[in-house]
């Protein structure tokens, strides 16, 4: 009864964080691209459905840091009317009230990954089409790929000048192939479908070359797609297709690990808070830890991408989430 109370107590104030972070975040994608969409006179129709596309975006954001803001401040409410304090005095212990909380934080977290898996990137790909269409017209956005490097375990280094997506297949243009034997194959372009890469041109095996016409294995297939702006290329692409392209692009893999890091951070992030919040006995620690909790794992977010910038083990990706279950861990054992 005394979890579903304190539940109660953090479920209004986490609705109502997570529409402030939402708003927040819409606030300035449209402060950002009213110039743009005012001078092409797009109505409100079109600007609702950019919003609506953006909303996953939004969501992925606002649904762990509206988790810290509501923990902190619903237990801050607990803590100034002395309810904490009379549990506590009655010999509830902390434990109780902690795993409740510690649950919906874990929801929270498996939501959010049916959300950075499925729905985020479908949805961004359809904001990607929808915002090209209102800048450029109909049928500007091609989604090609330019320059691109794949390096297959046991099957060599694949090289693209540009990948062009068609029905069923992708085109390619200028391709190199250097096979785990040392040859290389060029072609001025050929087609890349679910058996491999095919195509009509010239092989290396020694010191003259010699004609090709074939096919070489390759482990994935996937439909180009571009994104608009400075956003991460693979925003748009779903966790199962990520991990297929981990396989064979080395800067894919730590995307596919930081989508998972994301989603796992909700739950880290609320363990900390709530175990931080049953500890205060000052409501004013409960707000100056909000600050504090969201601006730290920020901080370790941004270190973990820069790291990532160095080709460092992908796995550092998870260093955030790492080092809040390890204070989450520490702040449980000193709650007893």
């Amino acid at each position: 009864m005394l979890g579903r109370y304190v539940l109660r107590e953090v479920l209004v104030p986490y609705l109502v964080g997570v529409v402030l972070f939402v708003a927040l975040l819409t606030f300035d994608l449209l402060s950002s691209l009213s110039g743009v969409l005012l001078s092409r006179g797009v109505g409100v129709e079109a600007i609702l459905k950019l919003i609506l596309y953006r909303l996953p975006w939004t969501l992925s954001l606002a649904l762990p840091l509206g988790l810290v803001f509501a923990i902190l401040v619903g237990l801050a409410r607990l803590i100034r009317s002395s309810e904490l304090k009379a549990a506590y005095a009655a010999g509830v212990p902390p434990w109780a009230l902690l795993k409740p909380l510690a649950l919906l934080a874990l929801l929270v977290s498996l939501f959010n990954l049916l959300n950075l898996a499925e729905l985020r990137p479908r949805a961004l790909e359809a904001y990607d089409r929808h915002l090209a269409h209102l800048l450029y017209g109909e049928g500007a956005y091609s989604g090609v790929l330019r320059q691109q490097l794949y390096a297959p375990p046991g099957l060599g280094v694949y090289y693209a000048e540009e990948v062009r997506p068609e029905v069923g297949q992708n085109r390619l243009f200028g391709l190199r192939v250097v096979d785990e034997r040392g040859r290389v194959y060029s072609a001025p372009e050929g087609v890349w479908d679910r058996e491999g890469w095919q195509f009509r041109g010239y092989v290396w095996d020694g010191e003259r070359p010699k004609p090709f016409a074939g096919l070489l294995p390759f482990p994935v297939e996937f439909r180009p797609k571009e994104s608009l702006g400075s956003r991460d290329p693979y925003d748009s692409t779903t966790l199962r297709e990520l991990w297929q392209r981990s396989q064979v692009e080395p800067s894919a893999r730590f995307a596919f690990h930081r989508r998972l890091a994301d989603a796992l951070g909700g739950f880290f992030l609320g363990l900390v808070a709530a175990a931080l919040g049953l500890a205060f006995r000052e409501a004013a620690w409960a707000f100056l830890s909000i600050v504090l909790l969201i601006f730290g794992y920020y901080v370790l977010w941004t270190l973990s991408a820069q790291l990532a910038r160095y080709d460092v083990n992908p796995l550092f990706a998870y260093l955030p989430n790492g080092l809040y279950a390890l204070l989450g861990l520490y702040l449980v054992w000193r709650l007893r």
